[in-house]
């Protein structure tokens, strides 16, 4: 056969509706997390700076797009979703946020700020995906956390957080929203662990 009988084919099929032509390219959906709090006012406010180090994350969640699982032990990254920066990052922000609102210490900095600190909240991202296995499922947030005593580099504590939240829809968008409500309730009880493991520290 031609090859301009091959076109004419071609042709008549995608006339005929046996053919489909390749759909546009689906956009990209950036997504925020936000944390709405409560803000909880501290009991009392620590005398002391605490310096807030940006949480280590293993290379899975070292890239911006929100990830799901199908199955026990898989992950899989949201093809058209984006978070609006890479999620370790963002979570660092908003502890950091939190705490200063809440005036837990007298100042809460960043690590690597140029400012002295008494105390050193540290953090891992262990786990921060969909659960899809059983739609519309859930999301999952764990986070471990440390605070160190700057003065000798002791540990004065560690915990490990997590946060849980069903999902409304099967699909990036509730994924997205389910992993908010879960950074938030990891975000309320390290808020409130933190200042009652330093103010037991006897300082």
């Amino acid at each position: 056969m031609t090859r301009r009988a091959i076109l004419y084919l071609l042709a008549g099929l995608i006339m005929s509706g046996c053919v489909r032509l390749p759909s546009p390219g689906q956009p990209v959906t950036y997504h925020v997390l936000t944390d709405p709090g409560p803000i909880v006012p501290a009991p009392r406010t620590l005398a002391g700076t605490l310096l807030v180090r940006e949480m280590d994350a293993p290379g899975l969640y070292q890239a911006s797009n929100p990830v799901f699982s199908r199955s026990p032990g898989t992950r899989t990254y949201y093809q058209f979703a984006r978070w609006s920066e890479p999620p370790a990052k963002r979570l660092t922000w908003l502890i950091r946020q939190r705490l200063e609102a809440a005036r837990a210490f007298e100042v809460v900095s960043p690590l690597g700020g140029g400012v002295r600190g008494d105390y050193q909240l540290n953090t891992r991202l262990v786990d921060f995906y969909h659960d899809a296995s059983m739609p519309p499922g859930v999301a999952l947030l764990i986070v471990e956390a440390e605070l160190v005593r700057r003065s000798d580099a002791r540990l004065i504590a560690r915990r490990m957080f997590v946060g849980q939240a069903p999902a409304a829809t099967h699909d990036a968008q509730g994924a997205t929203d389910a992993m908010g409500r879960a950074a938030n309730q990891v975000i309320d009880d390290l808020a409130l662990w933190l200042p009652q493991a330093a103010a037991g520290e006897g300082r």
